[in-house]
Parts: C-alpha cells; structure tokens; sequence
C-alpha cells in the first residue's frame, strides 16, 4: 500500500512511526522540515515530495495540516476518485473535505494522539473506514461513531489528559518528600496508573464504574482519598471545566 502525509507535525510524526517498517511506500511533505527530514534520514520507506506528488503517489492520504491553510492548499491538488481521504483537521467538516477532495470520496475523519506510535490509541473516526481499521486496528482501538458531531466531544475528552497527569505530579511531589529518590516515586506512580488502566476491559461496559467500586471498600486509603478530592469540588470541577470546553467548541 502506498501512503501518503500532507502536514508533518507532531501527530503525524507519531502516525508514521507506527507504519514504517510495514512493508509501506511512504511519501510525505515537508511542510515541517526538522521532522520529515529526520524521518527520511532514518526510514527507508519514507520519501519526502510537494503536496500534490503526495497524492499522486499514493492510495491513502492522511491530512494533519491546521484548519486555516486548508482550503488554500486541498484546492491546490488534484485527487483521484479511487484514494481513501482520511483527515485529522477536526475544524474542516465532512460536506468541506468532500468539496477540497473531489473526486475522492472515501474521506473520513479521526482524532489520534501522540500515544499511536506505541499503540493503545483511541481512535473515533467518522464514517467508518476500511483503510483505518485496516492500518491501526491492530493496535489501536477503532471507534466508529454515528454520526459526526460525536467527534467534537471525544477531542474535547482528550483534555483530561493534562489534568490528570497534574494529579499524578502532585502525588509525586508528596511521596518525593517520603523517599529518597524522584525517580523511584515517579516510575512507580506511572506503573501504578498504566497497570491499573491496561488491565481495564476496554469493551464499553460500565468497567470505569466498575473499577471504581472495586477500590471503594469503607474506611480503605482510596475511599479516604476519593472521598476528601470529591467534598473539596474536584469532581465537580472537572465537569464544569469539560461543560466550558463544551461551550468553546459549540457542542450542543
């Protein structure tokens, strides 16, 4: 298969080391030059060529590109009616891309994050599309939504990232002052959250409450904890801060 990249930051960085070495022709822009030329001083199946070489060469174009240079650059390309389009411009809706990309009409739209080049990426894509699943299912978990207004509310998702890597920073802080290493407290506090997170069913199930039920026996350290984060406002307030995010991003 051969694959292209139009945009070449951060995300799409992590998107092609996830493919190199797959057995895939890959031919990206150098829109970012540090990146896309460390890449093909590294890979062998990576190339680097204009925007519309990229397309020319390949069956499946990845756009990673910011919202406003969008329709200045797609209306400078051609596209063929038999490539898949799959898009990581949330800001440029379906109807826009179809538009930019005609002939193409496999288009799609996902949301991946940094974390794809290892795998264990949640990946909410809309409409479903084959060459996706086909590419990352793999490693990463597929979520086909109904319709496309659910994307916005997942990207906004994301922004619990920061917050709870905070909490975790902040549980460093105390432990460091009970150990005598950092190193020691912090490679323990992140063992302790991806064991705990990777060992969770990720089938949809009510497995967060599940989990969270689990570690709620009366008078244990995690119902303490739990309790005073939850009568201090903290669960309240990051509701309300993903309610803003809600009204930032027009989600209804």
């Amino acid at each position: 298969m051969k694959i292209g990249f139009i945009g070449t930051g951060k995300i799409a960085n992590s998107c092609i080391l996830a493919l190199v070495g797959r057995g895939y022709s890959i031919t990206i822009t150098e829109r970012n030059k540090e990146i896309s030329n460390r890449l093909v001083s590294k890979f062998d199946d990576v190339n680097i060529a204009s925007p519309q070489e990229v397309v020319d060469e390949s069956d499946v174009i990845f756009l990673a590109i910011m919202e406003d240079i969008t329709e200045k650059l797609l209306s400078s390309i051609s596209f063929r009616k038999d490539q898949t389009i799959i898009s990581f411009i949330l800001g440029v809706n379906l109807q826009t891309l179809q538009t930019l990309c005609t002939p193409a009409r496999d288009i799609a739209i996902t949301i991946p994050l940094p974390m794809i080049e290892n795998g264990r990426c949640p990946l909410p894509v809309y409409p479903a599309n084959k060459k996706l699943l086909e590419l990352f299912g793999s490693e990463n978990l597929i979520i086909e939504l109904s319709n496309e207004a659910e994307l916005t509310p997942f990207f906004a998702a994301t922004a619990i990232l920061s917050s709870s890597l905070a909490q975790m920073e902040v549980a460093k802080k105390w432990l460091v002052e009970h150990l005598d290493s950092p190193e020691k407290a912090e490679s323990y506090l992140i063992s302790l959250m991806a064991g705990t997170y990777s060992g969770m069913k990720k089938d949809g199930l009510g497995r967060i409450n599940q989990e969270l039920n689990s570690l709620a026996t009366e008078g244990g350290l995690n119902a303490q904890l739990r309790n005073h984060m939850k009568n201090e406002g903290t669960e309240d307030a990051l509701y309300n801060g993903l309610s803003q995010l809600g009204k930032r991003l027009n989600i209804n």
